[in-house]
């Protein structure tokens, strides 16, 4: 399930990106509507409702959470589930630039095909017709066939650490590039959209 994070402008001037408050209590009300109906039935549920509950609570618990804060000049991210998080604490002139990076999987890294599939994720993420589109090509199992292309928002520090805020289907990435635009916009570095030559 992919969970779409949002970008959120604060009156400070700050930059909230991660999983909105719907989710959270969307999960909550949920998990609390089928906790309450197991109770009724005192207990006495399928492996399914029990499935249920557990996953509803990990949606809960999960966080994905980066805030860029324009008074202190910082970067946290928390990501994770409670309490179990993984933090990130970065200054802004850290950063060396933001990136959307293509990732097609399936491919074998640096090779001809992993280069034309994320050539096809950019073309996709932009909303041009993928040379398979072109050519017709519509088989029953061109389904099992297709890579699955995907366009991440990566912040890449000077010292060439690289993290990952977000990664989408390339078909919905474009709210990538807007939010990767003013992200780099606040922190003061280049934003990266395109493929390296």
């Amino acid at each position: 399930m992919e969970i779409p994070l949002r970008l959120v402008s604060r009156k400070d001037g700050s930059l909230f990106y991660g999983v909105p408050l719907s989710f959270k209590i969307m999960m909550g009300g949920m998990f609390a509507l089928i906790a309450i109906a197991i109770i009724s039935v005192e207990f006495q549920t399928s492996l399914l409702g029990w499935i249920a509950v557990a996953l509803l609570l990990l949606g809960f618990v999960y966080k994905e959470d980066w805030l860029f804060d324009v008074s202190s000049k910082t970067i946290h991210g928390d990501v994770g589930f409670y309490p179990l998080l993984n933090k990130t604490n970065l200054m802004f002139e850290e950063v060396a630039y933001i990136q959307l990076a293509a990732f097609s999987k399936g491919t074998i890294p640096g090779s001809e095909e992993e280069k034309s599939s994320n050539r096809e994720a950019f073309d996709e993420m932009r909303g041009n017709a993928s040379q398979r589109e072109k050519s017709g090509l519509k088989g029953g199992f061109e389904v099992f066939r297709r890579k699955k292309l995907y366009i991440a928002l990566l912040i890449i520090t000077k010292n060439e650490e690289h993290y990952l805020l977000d990664m989408v289907p390339a078909r919905r990435a474009s709210r990538l590039s807007n939010a990767g635009r003013a992200l780099a916009a606040l922190i003061g570095c280049s934003f990266f959209e395109n493929l390296p030559e």
